[in-house]
Parts: structure tokens; C-alpha cells; sequence
């Protein structure tokens, strides 16, 4: 038995590198560019077909097309129109089971000819499915058989033996994105909507009431106008936020002290005893509503120059009612 030998790396220039590189993605952005100038009116229609659908989509494919019909059917679900993949391998197997009467199925083949989307498509017929077909050949057996067609046709793949899917996935993936943006878009999907499909993490706590996660009771540092630097520095110090809201007997919020505040009048020499907090607080500072989200605290700490650390939260009349950190935000 003739044993199999490794074959070695080719040894390269760093340069050549990159050049191989930058081969690929022109060749990509050379098939989109080539879709984008023939965008099919099938388009169209394939659009309002699935804006009108109230049954999940499924999206099939195998191989690397079986990938970015899942990746499609996530786009899909996340930005508002729920939908599944469907490995067409599989689906003669049981897992038809899951498409219903009526459905829309969205098919991905480069070649259209792929023997196991082929075997299932009189099963799908006799279901009454709308059957879409991302198709890389528009005279194939598949592109033939389906209701509407978008030719997702390339100039070659974009590897150096124009073999690999490359360029044809991108553009698969690209027109799958495009369907799943014009269809949220068709169906008014807000961007309200996108985060409560998506919970965890950062996303998911911009949808989060401030009241659930602001600073309040002995967490909060508040002090009189009348207070002293030296009475501030005890609650800040206290309060672990490197600032104190400033507060008349009613609790309205009249200003703001932040550590900054702090070290310019200790720079300046001014005594630490007897100025009062009224004569170095911002006295208009930054505020958010009791009502907001922290996405909207986001925005407004990334937004101001220089950012903001701290937020205090007052209702309609500008009664203090907590303060937000960022760590608030990061560390959620």
C-alpha cells in the first residue's frame, strides 16, 4: 500500500498573501455587483408572497447551501418572520413532517440540480407549498419547477480553482438578507420588535426598564446644596458611583456633582470645608425619564461628548428617583 505523503505548504511572499486574498473578496463583490445591476422582478413578488405567509417559513437546502439557508431562516426569525431550516438530506427522512399544507418553502441551490431537493418536490406540490427557488442555474430542473424564481447566477466561484462555493454562497446569503430586510420592512417590524426577539445579552437588556436596575435607597448619593465638598467627598465615597445628585428638601434633582467637579476645586486650592455643593454642581445636568429603557440610557451616555458615567432618573416634576452607573449597563 502506497502510504499517503503530507504535502508541504507552498512557501509565500506576504504580499502574495494578500493579493490571494483580496482576489476572493473581488470576486464576490463582482457577483453581487452583477446581481445588483439585474435585480429579477421576481423580487417582488417573492416579497409579498412571504410578508403575507402567517405560517413559518421553511428554508431547505444541503451542503453549503444547507448553511445559508439556516443562517436565512435565523435572519428571518429574528427581524420578525418565523422560520426553520430544513437539511433536504433529511427531509425525505421524517423531517418533512414539519412543513404544513400551505407553506412557503424558500429553496437554496447553486446548481439546481441537487438530488435531494429534486425527490421532495412532488411531495411539497401535493401540500399546496409557494415554492421559491434561489437558484445558481435558471435552466435547471429545480429553477423549472418552482413558483418563483431568483436567479442567483455568478461568473465563477471565487477560489483559485473555481471549485469551492464562494462566491455563489455570498450570493445566496445576500439575497436571503435582502428578503428577510424587505419583508420586516413590509411588515413594519420596529426596532422595539428586534430587541424583544433577542433577550440575552446587550441586545436584550436595551429592552430593560431603568426602574429595574437604577440605584436607589442607601445606594444612592444625595446631598443638600448646602452640603460641603468634604460632606460630598463622604457621599460619594459611600455611594461607589464617582458622583452625588443634588437635591432640595423635596427631593427635586437641582444638580449634579461628579468626581471631576471634585479634583477641579481641589486644584484650584478652594477649602474643602466651607464651599458649599451649590457652587461647583452641574446645574443642569443630563437627566432620563423614570419611564425609559436602558437602550435609550445607551444612547444618550454614548452620545454625549465625552461620554457620561452617570444618569440621574426623575419623574415628570424632577423628583429624584434613582441614578443609573454604565457599569449598570455593561455589567448586566
Amino acid at each position: 500500500m502506497t502510504a499517503l505523503v503530507a504535502r508541504q505548504p507552498r512557501s509565500f511572499a506576504a504580499r502574495a498573501a494578500r493579493d490571494w486574498f483580496a482576489d476572493v473578496i473581488a470576486g464576490e463583490r463582482q457577483a453581487l455587483e452583477m446581481f445588483e445591476r439585474s435585480i429579477p422582478d421576481s423580487v417582488t413578488a417573492v416579497v409579498a408572497a412571504i410578508a403575507a405567509q402567517r405560517r413559518p417559513i421553511a428554508c431547505l437546502g444541503v451542503g453549503k447551501s444547507g448553511l445559508v439557508a439556516a443562517k436565512v431562516a435565523a435572519t428571518f426569525s429574528s427581524l420578525g418572520t418565523p422560520a426553520f431550516f430544513l437539511n433536504a438530506a433529511e427531509a425525505a427522512h421524517g423531517d418533512l413532517g414539519a412543513v404544513q399544507d400551505g407553506s412557503l418553502v424558500l429553496l437554496f441551490s447553486n446548481s439546481g440540480t441537487t438530488d435531494e431537493i429534486i425527490r421532495i418536490l412532488p411531495i411539497l406540490r401535493a401540500r399546496n407549498c409557494t415554492l421559491i427557488g434561489v437558484v445558481g442555474r435558471a435552466d435547471s430542473p429545480l429553477a423549472r419547477a418552482v413558483s418563483h424564481l431568483i436567479p442567483a447566477t455568478i461568473g465563477g466561484e471565487a477560489d483559485h480553482i473555481g471549485m469551492a462555493p464562494t462566491a455563489s454562497t455570498t450570493l445566496q446569503m445576500a439575497i436571503g438578507d435582502g428578503l428577510a430586510v424587505a419583508v420586516s420592512r413590509a411588515r413594519a417590524f420596529t426596532r422595539e420588535d428586534f430587541l424583544r426577539h433577542h433577550p440575552a445579552g446587550l441586545l436584550g437588556r436595551q429592552m430593560v426598564p431603568i426602574h429595574a436596575v437604577m440605584r436607589t435607597g442607601m445606594e444612592l448619593p444625595v446631598a443638600l446644596p448646602s452640603a460641603s465638598v468634604a460632606e460630598l467627598l463622604a457621599v460619594m465615597s459611600g455611594g461607589r458611583m464617582g458622583a452625588a445628585c443634588i437635591v432640595d428638601h423635596e427631593r427635586r434633582l437641582v444638580g449634579l456633582v461628579v468626581d471631576g467637579d471634585i479634583r477641579r476645586h481641589l486644584q484650584a486650592r478652594h477649602d474643602v470645608y466651607t464651599t458649599p455643593a451649590h457652587a461647583l454642581m452641574q446645574s443642569e445636568p443630563q437627566v432620563i425619564g423614570l419611564d425609559a429603557r436602558l437602550g435609550e440610557a445607551m444612547v444618550m451616555m454614548r452620545d454625549r461628548a465625552g461620554g457620561l458615567l452617570v444618569l440621574p432618573v426623575t419623574d415628570a416634576d424632577g423628583r429624584l428617583h434613582g441614578m443609573l452607573h454604565v457599569n449598570d449597563i455593561l455589567n448586566g
